[in-house]
């Protein structure tokens, strides 16, 4: 049986300790602290009565104190917080489309961040473990990142399943558009370029990306283009590919007025002829 022992070192000093005996010694268990008042007194008591119920699971004779509803901040240490609930929520969000069988965690967690706070894949690590706690080696971001790229159809595959089941897509109408993305680097390679930015960085090279989406602006196919290449000039490809990989017959796109000029038109009726 645990009790509990108090230790009066001098005037305004006690020590709250909780023992039980053994071989016929007394042996500590824990150490409560040391009171310097009557009011940090009672508080250890609490506390030494609390830890004795989780310990032993032993009943009390007396009233219960309810001490697992009182909080003592001075004996506490606030150590940061956790966004759980957020992560929880968009991770089964993504296990509901089916994204988890892509089976490669760290890309999964790198989403998860950046619908929760845009960074760069790198500082984007280090918040993964500040806003959720969970921990990722940058070196393990250099290892994986190169088995990435070939996911892209398997991922358009899982979406499309998906918009399929859910939101009875059958191809009948798309929305058709582009986006920049910059990056924080001042040189061009042979696929980050300048050209006209949506984000205002026109000194930054950029590449761009050609979405399409479902009517109820569910995205189900893209592609990436180098920064330099005029908007106009990405529908007729991704339409294409988009055709071909799908077998699809009958097919309607939207898109800006930029899209739709008249050699576009004319290559649109020429794919329209060719699947038809």
């Amino acid at each position: 049986m645990y009790k509990i022992r108090e230790i009066k070192y001098s005037t305004n000093s006690i020590s709250i300790q909780v023992y039980h005996i053994l071989n016929r010694k007394r042996v500590v268990v824990r150490h409560i602290g040391t009171a310097h008042n009557e009011q940090e007194k009672v508080d250890l008591l609490f506390l030494a009565n609390d830890f004795i119920e989780k310990a032993s699971k032993q009943l009390s004779l007396f009233k219960n104190n309810q001490s697992n509803n009182i909080l003592h901040l001075n004996q506490t240490e606030f150590i940061g917080v956790y966004f759980g609930f957020l992560y929880e929520l968009i991770s089964k969000l993504i296990i509901q489309i089916g994204f988890d069988k892509v089976k490669k965690t760290l890309l999964i967690d790198l989403v998860i961040m950046r619908m929760t706070e845009p960074a760069s894949k790198l500082r984007s690590i280090e918040l993964l473990e500040q806003y959720f706690g969970i921990k990722h080696r940058r070196q393990s971001y250099y290892d994986s990142v190169k088995d990435w790229l070939p996911l892209k159809s398997k991922v358009e595959s899982i979406t499309l399943s998906f918009a399929k089941k859910h939101y009875e897509f059958c191809y009948d109408i798309l929305f058709y558009d582009v986006t920049t993305l910059y990056f924080e680097a001042f040189e061009e390679d042979e696929l980050r370029k300048n050209g006209f930015s949506k984000d205002n960085k026109s000194q930054q090279p950029q590449i761009v990306i050609g979405l399409m989406v479902t009517k109820e602006g569910f995205p189900i196919t893209y592609e990436v283009f180098s920064g330099n290449t005029f908007e106009g000039h990405t529908i007729i490809p991704i339409v294409n590919k988009f055709i071909e990989k799908n077998a699809v017959k009958n097919f309607t796109v939207v898109a800006d007025a930029a899209m739709i000029s008249a050699e576009n038109i004319t290559q649109l009726k020429k794919i329209t002829l060719t699947t038809s």
